[in-house]
């Protein structure tokens, strides 16, 4: 996607028009698991398996047949931590500031799903592994330790109310207690009160105690709940052997009266399941599961199976409630994961997990750390009664950052200008037009894809190193263990070939290995915590030359925002105006020109104003001067390599109070800063 070149729709123009007003504003429930494999789902891979070695998610499937599959959801990374970044920032990783394996990283203090909710009227809650918290917990006995250590606590980036593990780590002890893992409910440190409680059914009852009493207390302001499970990751512990039954280990009903409870007081068991036997509630369809081969199934089996299934009831549990509560219809509910499926032993020990015996990788190579489709293609499935077509699919490709838009597009206001997504409502509702959006992963890790037989026999074994994968159209190009920059893509289209068994690199069809690089070089910046073979590689230019030169298209919007918005869609005067000077008048002002570069190398720019910034190069962020930017310093683009020749240049400007002002430098390799110069701005047309 190019925002300099594509006009999308308005927000909510053509896929909200058709929404009745009380429904513009749903309830949001994000549900996110921890390496839950794209062939975990009954519904995506395991009921299509041949033999006895699969395992069911029945009410999963019937989710599914409420609601729609997202068959071609991507992940940021194969990995949690940029992948829970990109989401929380709607950044995809070659602009978000969590890259590669940066667990516990300071997710920067910018706008997050949290925040641009929270200023649209939403009570926000996150409820479960966090892992971007910064800093660490000061240790101490239970009950007193101390969080405040940790500046990107979720209180601190946009969210009201928090329950769960904040360290990455902490998040692969499915017992917090008998794990010695804390569990903080706001800042306070819980974890004593939580003897046999279950990861999955202590988020899960939690999560229904907190929408139950938001609903009731405060029925007209809508929610945002991000319910982050740890299941399946390792280690592989499974429920305790409460309410265990010939049929089910799961307690009966669910909603308001049934299913997993909280119990307020947590001298009686913080949730109904904390009883019986610890780690011993094998799911009795599994429990004593015999293979192809009539031997019992492998413990390891056994136990993800079992997880898997927890997640299962526990998703049915919460529709249930929502349907009690009667807000089923106008909630729209996410279901995905991380990343692709694990094949570890998890720092809970207990038994590693291998993923060939269930194949729940699913139909495609590649399992988590690989860019391969089995890494990050997600399983995906997304609820709204009320406004998506039952037991529906679509194949449009997307990513996580486009959650961020597609949210802010339904609760009515305009997606940070930082945003890279594009909202995927008319996707969800079939109504009007879906534009298309960057699917992008950039990721470094030691190791190699294992080797399975299952997988293509020329990549068991690849080493993985540097890695990169872009999507064009619908052609994916991907490169692993890259040294300089420069290697060859392969090239699958993934539409008709997930499992990228095809090679088309080279052909006619395909994408040619300058316009790959091009698409990437063009839409992404160099990160010094995350540096990469190509940081340096030059920014390729659109033309040699301009046709209208000192010319800049100049958009006035009046309305005024919480943040600098993305303008594409947002309703203006238009004009052509002389260099990028902003005007007088009240709200925002779009600088569209081209920038003609003269000659190769490193350039730095450099923004002053007396209001807010986004800067845009092709579709990179050159200068962010919003999240943090105060009125009049320099907020500067850092080193950025580009072609001699045409870029397209984009500023929205927010204005200030007083008169408006507003300049951008460069330094140029031959030159010092200065103003840039109006013959060097102009159009193409």
């Amino acid at each position: 996607m190019n925002r300099f070149l594509l006009s999308i729709c308005a927000l909510s123009a053509l896929a909200l028009s058709a929404l009745s007003p009380a429904a513009q504003k749903p309830n949001i429930l994000f549900i996110l698991c921890d390496d839950l494999g794209p062939g975990d789902l009954g519904v995506l891979w395991q009921n299509q398996q041949e033999g006895k070695q699969k395992f069911t998610t029945p009410k999963l499937d019937q989710f599914a047949k409420d609601g729609m599959i997202l068959s071609r959801h991507y992940a940021p990374a194969p990995v949690c931590a940029p992948s829970r970044g990109s989401l929380l920032t709607g950044r995809h990783q070659g602009h978000c500031s969590i890259r590669n394996n940066q667990f516990d990283k300071v997710l920067v203090d910018e706008h997050t799903l949290g925040t641009v909710l929270q200023h649209a009227g939403y009570k926000t809650a996150v409820i479960g592994k966090w892992g971007l918290q910064g800093g660490s917990v000061k240790k101490g006995k239970r009950g007193d330790r101390n969080q405040q250590l940790e500046p990107s606590h979720p209180l601190e980036r946009g969210f009201d109310y928090f329950y769960g593990y904040t360290a990455h780590v902490d998040g692969h002890f499915q017992y917090p207690y008998h794990g010695n893992r804390p569990i903080f409910d706001g800042y306070k440190d819980v974890t004593d009160s939580l003897k046999k409680c279950y990861s999955t059914d202590l988020f899960t009852a939690r999560a229904k105690k907190w929408i139950t009493e938001h609903v009731k207390e405060n029925p007209k302001q809508p929610f945002f709940t991000y319910l982050s499970f740890t299941a399946p990751h390792a280690g592989l512990r499974i429920p305790t052997t409460s309410h265990l039954t010939a049929k089910s280990n799961y307690p009966s009903g669910g909603g308001l009266s049934g299913g997993v409870q909280w119990n307020d007081d947590a001298s009686k068991g913080q949730i109904n399941t904390a009883a019986g036997e610890f780690d011993k509630g094998f799911h009795p369809s599994v429990a004593n599961a015999k293979g192809n081969d009539d031997k019992a199934w492998p413990v390891y089996a056994k136990r993800h199976a079992s997880m898997v299934k927890r997640i299962d009831d526990s998703v049915s549990d919460l529709v249930q409630l929502l349907k009690d509560l009667k807000v089923d219809e106008n909630t729209l509910i996410v279901f995905t994961s991380d990343n692709g499926t694990h094949h570890e032993g998890g720092a809970d020990g207990v038994v590693k997990y291998k993923p060939e015996y269930l194949s729940t990788y699913g139909p495609y190579d590649g399992t988590k750390r690989d860019l391969w489709e089995g890494g990050v293609r997600m399983p995906t499935l997304v609820r709204w009664p009320s406004h998506i077509k039952d037991d529906s699919r679509s194949t449009t490709a997307s990513q996580f950052h486009d959650w961020m838009t597609t949210f802010c597009d339904l609760a009515g206001v305009a997606a940070p200008a930082l945003s890279d997504g594009v909202s995927l409502v008319p996707t969800l509702t079939s109504k009007g037009e879906q534009q298309q959006g960057t699917v992008y992963v950039e990721y470094s890790v030691g190791g190699s894809t294992p080797k399975y037989k299952a997988f293509e026999a020329s990549r068991q074994g690849q080493k993985h190193g540097q890695m990169q994968s872009i999507l064009i159209g619908d052609y994916k190009a991907v490169r692993t263990n890259v040294k300089n920059g420069d290697e060859p893509f392969e090239v699958y289209h993934t539409l008709k070939d997930p499992k990228e068994t095809q090679n088309l690199a080279g052909r006619a069809e395909a994408p040619k290995h300058e316009d790959i690089m091009a698409a990437i070089l063009r839409s992404r910046r160099a990160n010094s915590s995350a540096k990469r073979p190509y940081d340096n590689q030059l920014v390729p230019a659109l033309g040699p030359e301009l046709k209208s030169p000192g010319v800049v298209r100049l958009k006035m919007i009046s309305e005024k925002f919480p943040w600098v918005p993305m303008t594409e869609g947002l309703e203006g005067e238009t004009k052509l105006v002389k260099g990028l000077t902003v005007e007088n008048g009240k709200g925002v002002q779009e600088l569209s020109t081209y920038l003609l570069v003269p000659e190769d190398g490193e350039y730095q720019f450099s923004l002053i104003a007396n209001g807010k910034a986004v800067v845009r190069l092709h579709d990179a962020v050159l200068i962010d001067a919003d999240s943090h930017y105060s009125a009049g310093e320099s907020a500067d683009s850092g080193s950025i390599h580009l072609q001699q020749g045409v870029h397209p240049l984009k500023v929205i400007y927010q204005s200030a109070k007083g008169k408006p002002a507003m300049s951008l430098q460069w330094k140029t390799p031959s030159g010092s800063l200065e103003n840039i110069p109006s013959e060097r701005l102009g159009l193409l047309e």
